[in-house]
């Protein structure tokens, strides 16, 4: 290993399956960079793609450190990651989805901001936007109407050159419309759940109940130590979903701080998502909750199952962190239990017409206990959020 390559600072882990031309243009944004090239690499794990992205990232030689690892078989989210930080030769890791294009600062302002807080744990994915690159096949139906609505001229005239009966991605970006970030003229304007969140909770997620959930590998920084601290991801996931939170939750456990900073901000291009991954994530959440007994996870059941938003969700767990102080409701946080746990069995056999409080086994004499806790905690005036969740549960 040469002198230079002991100097790495920062590892961009960077993991694609089948997201040919879009991580090329990823890459071509990370040429960009402001931070010293010879401090930084880029470990690109391609899972097994069947497209083009072997035959034209292989050979890909860019300015900065740069490693193409090919899996054979597709290893799938929590291993591919875990390959890349056992590559990795940074004191810093940056977890990058293979379809973000980079502002410039993007590499500088992640390892800034872990110089004086090993504990830290950045993201950006909060702030991002999505972009338009490139029209696929599958998806042109619902990709061509939010193009063509678009002003750049510039646009107008590469779409002259689309041909919609061609079976191949055609990509509207070019490598020079990269330094000068003409690409925010295609930025697609919507919502997100974790842009809510720092419109809510600002950029330190202040009163935010769950700041684990800034853990998103898209777009996330982190010391190295630390997540070898954690114990990477845990590879029993396999499935899509919650491997990235389960990870992000044992941080936290450990004293990690989540910050979501604007100046992280990448654009993520769009393409098509694939079959629906509901079920999938609910067997990976089972999964999570396994690991996690916890209130702070079972809690995650009531959102999942559509019984209440993530804003209501954050206040119950926060009154219930205060209701827990007050030893006259000790008999409550067993039953509120018995309720989350029974609301996560149904999620797994989807079974929704059962009551939720028959399905924790509550019978007469169990209900008028619960009534009368319910009673007492709505006199206090101090549980409004949690109390209207039980009032509905016993009218449903």
């Amino acid at each position: 290993m040469s002198e230079n390559e002991q100097n790495i600072e920062v590892s961009i882990i960077m993991p694609s399956y089948n997201k040919y031309p879009l991580n090329l243009f990823s890459l071509y944004s990370l040429e960009n960079q402001t931070f010293d090239h010879s401090k930084m690499e880029v470990i690109f794990i391609d899972d097994a793609s069947t497209d083009q992205t072997q035959e034209e990232l292989q050979s890909y030689r860019p300015p900065f450190h740069y490693r193409y690892i090919r899996n054979e078989q597709n290893l799938g989210r929590a291993k591919v990651r875990n390959l890349g930080i056992q590559s990795s030769r940074g004191k810093i890791l940056i977890f990058l989805d293979a379809e973000m294009l980079c502002e410039p600062d993007f590499v500088r302002n992640h390892y800034m901001g872990h110089q004086e807080n090993e504990k830290s744990i950045l993201t950006g994915i909060m702030h991002s936007e999505n972009i338009i690159t490139c029209i696929y096949p599958e998806n042109r139906t619902s990709i061509l109407p939010k193009i063509v609505s678009k002003k750049s001229k510039k646009l107008k005239r590469r779409l002259k050159k689309y041909d919609p009966s061609g079976h191949s991605p055609f990509p509207i970006l070019k490598k020079s419309d990269i330094p000068n970030q003409s690409y925010k003229d295609w930025i697609v304007r919507g919502e997100s759940w974790y842009q809510n969140i720092t419109q809510r909770y600002g950029q330190d997620l202040t009163g935010f109940q769950f700041p684990w959930m800034a853990f998103l590998t898209g777009n996330v920084s982190i010391s190295k130590n630390f997540i070898v601290e954690a114990g990477l991801f845990d590879e029993e996931f396999i499935k899509y979903g919650y491997e990235d939170w389960e990870l992000g939750y044992r941080l936290y456990k450990l004293g990690g701080q989540f910050f979501a900073r604007d100046n992280l901000a990448t654009y993520h291009q769009e393409h098509s998502i694939g079959e629906n991954k509901r079920m999938e994530a609910i067997e990976n959440f089972a999964l999570f909750l396994s690991k996690h007994p916890d209130i702070d996870v079972m809690i995650l059941g009531l959102e999942l199952a559509r019984i209440t938003d993530l804003y209501t969700m954050n206040k119950i767990l926060y009154e219930y962190k205060r209701l827990t102080q007050n030893r006259a409701f000790k008999n409550f946080q067993v039953r509120f239990a018995a309720i989350l746990e029974a609301i996560n069995l149904m999620l797994q056999i989807d079974v929704r017409h059962i009551s939720i409080l028959k399905a924790a086994g509550y019978g007469t004499a169990e209900k008028e206990k619960l009534a009368k806790n319910f009673k007492r905690m709505k006199s206090t005036g101090d549980y409004p959020n949690l109390c209207g969740l039980i009032n509905d549960l016993f009218k449903n």
